[in-house]
């Protein structure tokens, strides 16, 4: 029996009872259920004057009651509590920026409170134990369904039967209901089944009603064509003509908490991840397929299903709970893999996503970091001038930027043993924690790349890119690549975020491959020994005593000034010499060639002026006896390497004596790489004029 009516919703702007009654009617619900419930319709204008902390934005005000019809308080001695549901969407910067618009709000500072919608007579039945009850999130939907005939408490949000923050676990406003022995069916929005917060919230709230002597039941809303998700109102208003009947029938179906118990401690140990489609262990990131995870690493676990029969009577089954669980709507499920440092383990959005990032090594503590910037003074000692700042703040960035792929890695060196290369790479290790490994050789060229699955910062200790350009060009790979597809044994492969920085140490002076123009390695070479045994065994007693913690608050509150991720590394002395070393003769040839042409075109003592060579000419430069071996076209490759680009696109430029060639610019490149093959020709003509009349070089 509804209740007589309590206030005629107030009409003073016709844009707010336009857009509330459409609010309204999507729920199901008429001007004349509103009056009944007692709601307002207030223009933007009416809103900001409830409180300052509302915007003006038209309005619906939700007025709350209590079992005996009267205004209900948060509190105690409180003023009557209300909410409010925006019936449109801010144009303010604050609003824009939010993902998902401000749909409700509540005064500051103010508990929530269970919502009894004035359409349902509630002081006998809340006493009767023998009436079920519901309970949803929101009050249309509360209201929606106590006009079916559906008796519905209404809660502002998924945790809001209790307030941690006021130390409630349970409001107040719930305290008149007589829970014990009541069948209680919890109804949330159909989209639980990919939010693992909500899905928590609603076995926190059934477990309540456990301990409060309610046999709690959940109730799973099916999909409905054309819905996002489905809402207890929008299942009572879409799902036809016989939604009632529908509706009862999902009730009489709904699973009660004690059976479902060996579910949900699956549900707090277990993530389904529906892309690969693979089981995780949320506390050991363990990664199993469905068969393994059915078959055996939770085979022993069994379950009673409940089965409701035609007739309406129920029988019970002993199932495995795995498979049980797997078929479960409720099971804890997310769409996919991520790896994000500094957010939380489950990042809700279009596509539900786990995070594997398991946190920080240690957190950060201010405390004596000396003996680390003792070890970083000496490992750089006779460096350039600002090398060692640029270091730290390499190691610093992607502490304060968690997350952060550095477009740079670092390489330090020196033949000398023991100086503490490897030891500036363990004390930021400690700080990564779980995020940190160290490989070798072997794991680079391993078909499987399982070490580099949840990681930030990993260390090579002797990894080279050797001599071979394709290593090189593999690590260059690694380090800038923005996905990561993780490759492990008996699971499926899948992608996440690759948020890797490198840190190698290596005790030759040759031991990458580079580029003239490398941008990705900063390279260092120790030029000193070991420092005293004594400071090492003190600095490893401080790194296990908290000096891990120091360095992490000391890197975090580090000025990073203009520090650049995506920009080149900082350029030493010691990656020009490690570039020299690991040249061939024709490579280091061709960079000479490059960086001073007159010095190295000379027959004689005579200089070879003109501009343009066919790589045939430049042959007889390197090499005028042919005993290298070397062949013009293995040339070519080489200052095509070096960046030496051929005139006129690469095509033939054909000359007045009918000879043809390709030419590269080996000097004044900016003017010949935009010429004509008519300029081209006149230059080399003129060139061989000159020649014939000075009698000189062929050339």
């Amino acid at each position: 029996m509804a209740r007589t009516t309590k206030k005629k919703p107030a009409v003073t702007n016709s844009k707010a009872f336009s857009l509330g009654e459409a609010k309204l009617a999507s729920s199901g619900l008429t001007i004349e259920d509103a009056n009944i419930l007692g709601m307002t319709f207030l223009s933007g204008e009416q809103t900001a004057a409830l409180h300052p902390a509302f915007k003006p934005l038209c309005s619906l005000r939700l007025d709350y009651f209590g079992i005996d019809g009267e205004p209900l308080a948060d509190w105690p001695g409180s003023k009557p509590f209300y909410r409010l549901r925006y019936l449109e969407t801010g144009a303010d910067f604050a609003s824009l920026a939010n993902k998902k618009p401000l749909r409700y709000a509540q005064e500051p500072n103010t508990a929530p409170v269970a919502y009894f919608p004035a359409n349902q007579a509630w002081a006998e039945l809340v006493e009767d134990v023998d009436r079920p009850l519901i309970i949803t999130e929101g009050e249309l939907k509360s209201a929606k369904a106590c006009k079916e005939g559906f008796p519905t408490i209404g809660i502002g949000g998924v945790y809001n039967w209790r307030s941690r923050k006021l130390g409630l676990d349970w409001l107040p406003s719930l305290e008149p209901v007589r829970w014990v022995k009541r069948n209680v069916y919890i109804c949330f929005d159909s989209d639980y089944t990919t939010n693992p917060m909500v899905c928590a919230a609603l076995h926190e709230l059934a477990e309540e009603l456990h301990r409060r002597g309610a046999f709690a039941h959940i109730v799973s809303l099916p999909a409905l064509e054309g819905l996002e998700k489905v809402g207890l109102d929008d299942f009572l208003v879409h799902a036809g003509p016989t939604a009632n009947q529908m509706f009862r029938n999902l009730l009489a179906e709904a699973e009660p908490l004690g059976l479902t118990r060996p579910l949900w401690a699956l549900n707090q140990k277990y993530v389904y991840v529906q892309n690969p489609g693979l089981i995780i262990d949320q506390q050991t990131a363990f990664k199993s397929t469905p068969n393994a995870f059915t078959g055996h690493l939770e085979a022993t676990r069994n379950y009673q299903e409940r089965k409701l029969k035609a007739d309406g009577s129920v029988s019970f089954t002993t199932v495995p709970a795995a498979q049980a669980w797997l078929r479960w709507p409720l099971r804890t499920e997310v769409a996919k893999l991520t790896y994000q440092p500094g957010r939380d383990k489950f990042i809700d959005g279009p596509l539900p996503m786990y995070n594997i990032w398991p946190g920080w090594g240690v957190e950060p503590v201010k405390g004596d970091v000396s003996l680390f910037l003792q070890l970083v003074d000496h490992i750089f000692t006779g460096a350039e001038p600002k090398a060692k700042d640029w270091f730290l703040k390499w190691c610093a960035y992607p502490l304060q930027h968690p997350g952060v792929k550095l477009f740079s890695s670092v390489v330090i060196h020196g033949i000398k043993h023991g100086t503490g290369k490897s030891l500036i790479g363990y004390t930021l290790g400690r700080i990564y924690g779980q995020n940190f490994t160290e490989i070798s050789q072997m794991d680079l060229h391993s078909s499987f790349n399982e070490w580099a699955e949840g990681r930030q910062f990993v260390m090579g200790d002797d990894v080279t890119g050797s001599n071979k350009r394709q290593d090189a060009d593999f690590l260059k790979k690694l380090i800038t690549q923005r996905d990561l597809r993780v490759n492990g044994k008996y699971v499926p492969t899948y992608v996440v975020p690759d948020c890797i920085n490198y840190f190698f140490t290596a005790n030759h002076p040759d031991s990458f491959f580079l580029e003239d123009d490398d941008r990705r390695f900063f390279i260092h070479e120790v030029q000193v020994g070991p420092m005293d045994e004594a400071f090492y065994m003190e600095y490893d007693l401080w790194l296990d005593t908290g000096g891990s913690a120091a360095v992490f608050d000391y890197l975090l509150n580090l000025d990073l000034g203009d520090f650049n991720p995506a920009a080149p590394a900082f350029k030493t002395m010691a990656k020009e010499r490690m570039i020299a070393n690991m040249q061939s003769d024709l490579a280091g040839w061709v960079r000479s060639l490059m960086a001073s042409p007159d010095f190295v075109l000379r027959v004689g003592d005579v200089v070879v002026g003109k501009d343009l060579f066919t790589s045939k000419e430049l042959l007889q430069f390197y090499d005028p006896t042919g005993k290298t071996g070397t062949t013009a076209n293995g040339l070519g490759r080489e200052l095509a390497r070096a960046g030496v680009r051929q005139i006129c696109g690469g095509k033939p430029v054909r000359l007045h004596d009918g000879s043809q060639g390709r030419y590269y610019a080996v000097r004044n490149a900016d003017q010949w790489l935009t010429a004509t093959p008519q300029a081209a020709v006149k230059h080399l003509d003129d060139w061989m004029k000159k020649q014939s009349g000075s009698k000189g070089s062929k050339y």
